[in-house]
């Protein structure tokens, strides 16, 4: 099936683990590799609950574990033992056997019908394991449901699987070949072009090339620019056109060497709150990921904004900090002209560059702040001393 969308993330299928089989092992009883491909290949793109993992072993001594997955075959002469609802992690749990000898077809059939049935009942984030603890019944049901289509449910679980398999595309490639696509997925809304803002170094650790991590002070203060406060010279820069904007979202705009991010609110009775523009660079670690926060509006209208990364809140309207009442974000005049050209009203580019570099500067200083030499943490020490003659250098 390849590596495609929502293997690593997604509340979907991750990759199916299976042992090399009859093909190449001499104890394998079914080619459990194409059955694995074959399954990978039928659910990939199936939203769920939670995730849910899947394994193929080809004979029982299990070598893809697969009585710790969602879902786990293990092959038989006859067949397949189906095993479900089991789980590794902080909770591991034994999957149960749900039916003994089956073939790849019975097999299927079963797994569209336990899978449909999970996702309708399910709660929200609820893995297979714990859905099943709480199943009237438990597994017996289960298997009466499944098995015997107890509830008379199973030829529209079915149709359902059909439906999501037959319409099923890669988000991944569908960008690769739109343009339009393409757009929301630059940088920056006003220009195509990229910069390296994510503060990766990278250095050598055992001769490899490793990301040197680490976080940034914070930035304790008040903003370093206020949209109340903007002087008339101040120049309004294109920051896109109308539709370029998602709603109730936001996007970064390139300013120079600087970022913004920009609001698009069309929900909002007031026109002040309709169009919000705030600085990219979050005070809270100085990461440059404010365009992708998340906005919410509480009961008395007060437009909040949760930094994506560490949860940070601010208001949204003011720049001021919720959460924390020293970080706070500079705000910007936005407008929208006749021809729906989003403009926003910033200082020039090299006075805004140089004045959030010198705040940076300022709060690494105050707390005698150094990037480590090696590794993202500077408590661990790693011995380099030779022992017995022999040098522990990797």
């Amino acid at each position: 099936a390849g590596l495609e969308s929502g293997h690593a993330y997604g509340k979907a299928l991750r990759t199916v683990k299976s042992c090399v089989g009859s093909t190449w092992c001499r104890f394998g009883q079914q080619d459990s590799v194409s059955m694995a491909v074959l399954l990978e290949d039928r659910y990939k793109g199936v939203r769920a609950p939670h995730k849910f993992k899947m394994g193929v072993s080809g004979c029982l001594r299990e070598c893809a574990e697969a009585q710790s997955k969602d879902l786990g075959l293990i092959a038989t002469s006859k067949g397949y033992n189906m095993y479900v609802c089991g789980n590794g992690g902080a909770k591991p749990r034994h999957a149960t056997l749900l039916v003994s000898d089956i073939d790849e077809a019975t097999c299927l059939k079963y797994s569209d019908r336990f899978l449909m049935f999970y996702i309708s009942t399910a709660k929200h984030l609820q893995r297979t394991a714990p859905w099943l603890e709480e199943l009237p019944g438990g597994i017996e049901y289960l298997r009466k449901v499944v098995i015997d289509d107890s509830l008379g449910l199973c030829a529209d679980f079915e149709a359902m699987m059909a439906s999501n398999v037959g319409n099923y595309k890669c988000e991944w490639k569908e960008v690769v070949y739109d343009e339009g696509l393409q757009k929301k997925f630059q940088q920056y809304v006003n220009t195509s072009e990229t910069q390296q803002t994510e503060q990766i170094e990278y250095i050598d650790m055992r001769k490899q090339r490793h990301p040197n991590t680490y976080d940034l002070p914070d930035i304790e203060g008040p903003m370093l620019y206020s949209k109340e406060a903007a002087p008339e010279s101040w120049p309004w820069v294109l920051a896109g056109q109308v539709e370029d904007f998602p709603h109730n979202g936001g996007v970064a705009v390139k300013h120079g060497k600087e970022e913004v991010a920009v609001f698009h609110l069309p929900g909002q009775a007031e026109e002040d709150g309709r169009w919000l523009c705030v600085q990219n660079l979050c005070p809270h670690k100085q990461v440059r990921a404010i365009s992708r926060g998340l906005v919410g509006v509480k009961p008395e209208g007060l437009i909040t904004l949760a930094d994506p990364v560490y949860k940070s809140i601010y208001d949204l309207r003011t720049g001021s900090g919720m959460s924390h009442a020293n970080l706070n974000l500079s705000t910007f005049q936005v407008k929208v002209d006749e021809q729906g050209q989003v403009l926003v009203k910033l200082p020039p580019a090299d006075q805004m560059a140089d004045s959030f570099a010198r705040q940076s500067q300022e709060a690494a200083e105050k707390k005698n702040f150094k990037p480590p030499p090696r590794g993202s943490h500077p408590d661990i020490q790693v011995p380099r001393a030779p022992k017995n003659g022999v040098n522990l250098e990797w």
